[in-house]
């Protein structure tokens, strides 16, 4: 080897180091990784021995590589331990691979919102003046806070955002369209820890799907725009359950189904000064909280599920329950009265005769049984003042439905 080209043999040993540390980089298996190495330091050493004597100048240059791939060579056994130590989890279709386990519901409630909703109030006064007495909105979503406070000085919205990798980012100002506030006091009783288990309740009371998880999961405290209601509402998979002022979780789930929501609907009017046994009821509308149910007709529900009591007469136009939701009451100056009918006229067993009847002549699958869409009232297009009952079980593309008197005799089948 002495009469050979030295530079050669340079080139060699950078050579052989260097496929070396590459087989040892890309391999997973740990033998492999070891035998590489130190077969690239063998060949290496040879070839510098070799130099030593005949040509002392290369020997030196050839010294520095071998210095430089010595610490390569060192890394590189540093990653083999490391490796062994640590082994690479396995992936998707290695043997022994495990799917992380899916979130939980209570998983997805962003943990110490309580925590969370006070720093923004304490960042609301930064941005602006006593900020915490004119807060528009607060997201809280994992680790992110979203803010928006009126500035009432310019009439401006400021907004911020927080998240932990981040801190608060900088403030974006716009002209304010909503100027519906809260403050910091307002907010004080609202224990959104607290209300977190009762939401989960809720949840389950709905049979609600918390099987994906929704870009708008999160807690929002804010006003409703409807009727300025201070609420924390708690978004999951698309079921939106409201927290009032209080923290306390809305008991509207009866409006969910068609065997609860009559006693809840009476139940509405009481606590909003109304007599069921008044002849006042224009219309009732319900539709199941169940994606698959369908209206009768247009309705403020027809989307949501739950019911509205449309009124003939009194201070009141229309009263709103969706199901996780407090009431939305619609009040009304309304100087003429209408005929109607007495909400206690409207019996739950009737209903459910009629549910029943429905199914019976449609042949329909038990699971269609909580499928229900209702609307009482006088029905379009007939000569008659007296209400009736129009039902549909299932979705309407599949079952007619049927129209019935307030007694549940059946009239015809249909919808109208």
């Amino acid at each position: 080897m002495d009469s050979s080209d030295p530079y050669l043999r340079v080139i060699l040993a950078g050579f052989a180091g260097a496929i070396g540390l590459t087989v040892a980089a890309v391999s997973t298996n740990t033998a492999v990784r070891i035998i590489a190495i130190v077969a690239a330091f063998l060949v290496v050493a040879a070839l510098v021995w070799s130099l030593r004597k005949t040509h002392p100048r290369e020997a030196r240059i050839t010294v520095a590589v071998v210095a430089a791939l010595s610490l390569a060579v060192g890394i590189g056994v540093a990653v083999v331990v490391g490796a062994s130590d640590n082994p690479v989890a396995p992936r998707v279709g290695d043997p022994g691979f495990v799917p992380n386990a899916a979130k939980t519901a209570d998983d997805r409630i962003a943990a110490n919102p309580n925590a969370r909703l006070a720093a923004a109030l304490e960042r609301a006064d930064r941005l602006v003046p006593r900020g915490s007495a004119t807060v528009l909105r607060v997201g809280i979503d994992g680790d992110r806070i979203s803010l928006d406070v009126f500035d009432p000085r310019n009439g401006d919205s400021v907004s911020t955002s927080f998240s932990e990798s981040s801190g608060w980012s900088r403030e974006y100002r716009r002209r304010a369209t909503d100027r519906n506030t809260f403050s910091r006091a307002e907010v004080a009783r609202m224990d959104l820890d607290k209300a977190r288990p009762q939401v989960l309740a809720m949840t389950t009371a709905l049979k609600a799907d918390l099987t994906h998880q929704h870009a708008s999961d999160g807690i929002t405290v804010k006003r409703r725009y409807q009727d300025h209601k201070l609420v924390g509402e708690f978004s999951l998979s698309g079921n939106e359950i409201e927290v009032d002022d209080q923290g306390h979780v809305a008991d509207t789930a009866d409006a969910a189904w068609l065997a609860t929501v009559v006693p809840l609907a009476q139940r509405v009017m009481v606590a909003n000064g109304l007599d069921p046994d008044a002849p006042i009821v224009n219309r009732f509308d319900f539709r199941a909280y169940d994606d698959a149910a369908s209206s009768i007709s247009a309705s403020s529900v027809q989307n949501s599920g739950g019911f509205v009591i449309r009124f003939a007469s009194g201070p009141v136009d229309e009263i709103v329950v969706v199901p996780g939701n407090f009431p939305l009451v619609r009040r009304t100056d309304r100087s003429y009265t209408q005929p109607g009918f007495a909400l206690t006229a409207l019996r739950t067993e009737t209903l459910l005769k009629v549910r029943d009847d429905i199914m019976a002549r449609a042949k329909s699958p038990a699971y269609d049984t909580e499928l229900v869409g209702l609307e009482v009232g006088r029905v379009p297009g007939a000569d008659r003042t007296t209400p009736a009952i129009r039902m549909q079980v299932g979705p309407s593309s599949d079952r007619p439905g049927g129209i019935y008197t307030m007694d549940g005799v059946f009239m015809r089948t249909g919808r109208y």
